[in-house]
């Protein structure tokens, strides 16, 4: 009798112990691409601030990742020129799951010249579902935008390439 509770006792510790272990969620990594174009944008200039816009913009593109997925991606934000930028990117995949982005930024910006202008800003996973039911993480992304003629520039053509780290909980 004394061996079976002192089993019993060892046995529920040795599950206390290992617990976190087995429910703990490895954290993995997502890399992308998206190519994007301005669909919709609204301007005003902030009177008597020189250079002053605010805006609101929609974005639609294509992202493709690593493992071959392409999936449909809507971006909607908000920008300032002299304070940066902040917005969603809805992620639609062929299998009905979605990823949904929030963003913001510059965190730095690399100055125009030769045929592109660009800059790196942040992002977090705030939701996902199907497959990526109960997404946490971070990341950043860089943006590249090719510095065309005016008629190019308004649609605002720009390529991006995202790197974040995210944890799914365990099934």
């Amino acid at each position: 009798m004394k061996r079976i509770i002192m089993a019993s006792m060892l046995s529920f510790i040795l599950l206390l112990a290992l617990a976190p272990m087995l429910t703990h969620a490895r954290a993995e990594t997502m890399h992308f691409k998206l190519v994007s174009m301005v669909d919709k944008m609204e301007t005003v200039n902030v009177t008597h601030i020189e250079g002053g816009v605010i805006g609101v913009l929609d974005r639609k593109g294509l992202s493709w990742f690593e493992n071959g997925d392409v999936a449909t991606t809507s971006c909607r934000g908000t920008f300032d020129t002299k304070k940066g930028f902040q917005g969603y990117s809805s992620i639609a995949f062929d299998d009905g799951s979605t990823l949904v982005l929030s963003w913001k930024g510059p965190t730095s910006r690399v100055p125009p010249g030769g045929e592109f202008s660009g800059y790196t800003a942040t992002f977090e996973y705030a939701k996902g579902t199907g497959r990526f039911e109960g997404i946490k993480g971070s990341g950043t992304f860089t943006a590249k935008a090719p510095l065309w003629n005016d008629d190019y520039k308004a649609k605002g053509f720009t390529y991006y390439e995202f790197s974040g780290t995210y944890t799914l909980p365990s099934r």
